[in-house]
């Protein structure tokens, strides 16, 4: 899928260590090295600056950096289709505009970056976690990922954990880079990987969640 109109796109604010989340697009049209995607206002903090453009190009996972030329104050469409605002993953309280990017070089594969992070709780993924079976999956790098668990563990410590790979698992350890108790009594923990088999299995589910945002669809049921 190339940046076409109606393509899923992911904007990322110049790499860095420090932010690794993924903002949802759709674009509505190309113009040469312009794209107007359609982005959710309240979420967009890049105005005037340098972001990366993540999309699919044929079977790759790529980034290509751009540059926010503007954004247009008012609603990219004044109604839209529940396919489309699924398509980019917007909730009801989202007032998406038009932002205006420029594209810069050409698109690089992105797979082997290790930096992004991308939100997966609408693909309704679990993992095993300590002792609690089928955690839901919160979001998920290359080398770590998020995930809420009933279960209280402390910072820094090494939890045993299993990653869907296919039709089996992959199990293994986890080290606790943050841990945050949320209001509903249940735990949300950042975790790294650790190990060479753990590593090969949460890269190899990153990329493929990663494809499946980008792919998502959702078919509206028949009245």
């Amino acid at each position: 899928m190339a940046l076409d109109t109606g393509s899923c796109i992911y904007l990322q604010q110049e790499i860095s260590s420090t932010r690794t989340d993924l903002l949802p697009g759709r674009v509505l049209w190309t113009r040469g090295d312009l794209v107007t995607t359609e982005i959710d206002v309240v979420a967009f903090p890049y105005a005037g600056k340098r972001v990366v453009i993540l999309y699919e190009e044929g079977r790759r996972f790529v980034a290509q950096e751009a540059v926010v030329q503007g954004i247009i104050d008012c609603e990219a469409e004044d109604e839209r289709c529940f396919e489309e605002t699924s398509h980019i993953d917007l909730d009801e309280e989202s007032r998406p505009v038009s932002v205006v990017l420029e594209r810069i070089g050409d698109p690089a594969l992105a797979e082997s970056r290790e930096c992004y992070r991308v939100r997966t709780a609408v693909l309704n993924v679990t993992v095993d976690f300590g002792s609690c079976p089928e955690c839901e999956l919160v979001d998920i790098s290359r080398t770590g990922f998020a995930v809420l668990s009933d279960e209280s563990v402390e910072e820094d410590s090494l939890v045993e954990a299993a990653l869907p790979n296919g039709e089996s698992f992959v199990h293994g350890h986890v080290r606790i880079q943050s841990a945050r108790q949320l209001r509903n009594g249940r735990y949300r923990y950042g975790v790294v990987v650790v190990g060479r088999g753990m590593q090969n299995a949460c890269a190899s589910l990153s990329t493929e969640l990663q494809r499946q945002m980008l792919r998502r669809t959702v078919c509206v049921r028949s009245s």
